[in-house]
C-alpha cells in the first residue's frame, strides 16, 4: 500500500470544508431559532400586559359599590329629627316701597341689599331716634356706605311720623342728635321756668342751623 496521494488530499480538504460548513449552518440556525422564540415570548408578554391594562379599568368600574344609604333623617319617639331650614323671604321687586318706621326686621330683609345684620342695625337706630323723619337718615346707620344706600333707598318711604321727645325740667331723654351742650341749654331754660323755643335755643349759641333741622322733628318747639 502506498502513501496518501494528491487526489486523497483534495478529497480530505473537501470533506473538511463540508464539515465546517455544516457546523456553521447548525450554529447559526440555532441562534436564529432562539431569537425567534425570544421574540415570541416578548410579544406574548406584551400582549399579556396590554390585556391586563385593558381589563383593569373595567374590573375597577365593576368593583365600585353602590350607595344604598337613605338620605332621610333618623327619627325616634324621643327625637323628631333636625329642624327645618329657615326659608329666606322673597326680595321686593323694583318699584315696591315699604314704610321705614313700621317695618320689622323680617320685612326689612326683603329689601335687596339688606341682610339680617343690617336689618337689625336699621331697626335699632330707628329705636334710638324715635323714628326716621327722612329716608336720608339711613346714611347714619353703622356700616352704611353710599353704594348700599343708593341700592336700598328707593324701596323706602316715610308714612309714620317719628315720636317727639318728652322733655321736662327733671328728664331729658338721650338722643343721637342731642349732645351734652344741647342738653345743658335745655336744662337751664327748663329750670328757669321758661318754655324752650327754637328762638331761645338758637340764641344760646349752642345750636346751629343744621342742629335745628335735624332736631325739629323730635323737638316740636315754637
Amino acid at each position: 500500500m502506498g502513501g496518501i496521494t494528491k487526489g486523497d488530499r483534495k478529497m480530505l480538504i473537501w470533506l473538511l470544508v463540508l464539515l465546517l460548513g455544516l457546523i456553521f449552518y447548525v450554529y447559526f440556525s440555532g441562534q436564529s431559532s432562539a431569537s425567534v422564540k425570544s421574540n415570541e415570548v416578548e410579544a406574548h408578554q406584551v400582549r399579556d400586559t396590554i390585556y391586563i391594562e385593558t381589563k383593569s379599568p373595567s374590573d375597577t368600574l365593576q368593583a365600585e359599590p353602590k350607595t344604598t344609604a337613605s338620605s332621610a333623617p333618623i327619627r325616634t319617639s324621643r327625637y323628631p329629627g333636625p329642624p327645618e331650614r329657615a326659608h329666606y323671604p322673597k326680595k321686593l321687586e323694583k318699584g315696591a316701597t315699604i314704610d321705614l318706621n313700621s317695618a320689622d326686621t323680617l320685612l326689612l330683609t326683603r329689601v335687596p341689599g339688606i341682610g339680617a345684620s343690617f336689618a337689625r342695625r336699621i331697626y335699632k337706630y330707628r329705636e334710638l331716634l324715635g323714628g326716621y323723619y327722612v329716608v336720608e337718615q339711613l346714611q347714619e346707620v353703622y356700616g352704611m356706605d353710599r353704594e348700599r344706600y343708593d341700592q336700598i333707598a328707593p324701596f323706602f318711604r316715610i308714612e309714620t311720623a317719628p315720636t317727639p321727645l318728652d322733655i321736662s325740667r327733671d328728664s331729658i331723654p338721650r338722643h343721637p342728635y342731642l349732645q351734652w351742650r344741647h342738653t345743658k341749654v335745655l336744662k337751664e331754660i327748663l329750670r328757669s321756668g321758661q318754655e324752650p323755643t327754637w328762638k331761645a335755643l338758637m340764641e344760646s349759641g349752642q345750636f346751629s342751623t343744621d342742629d335745628s333741622l335735624r332736631l325739629a322733628p323730635y323737638l316740636p318747639l315754637k
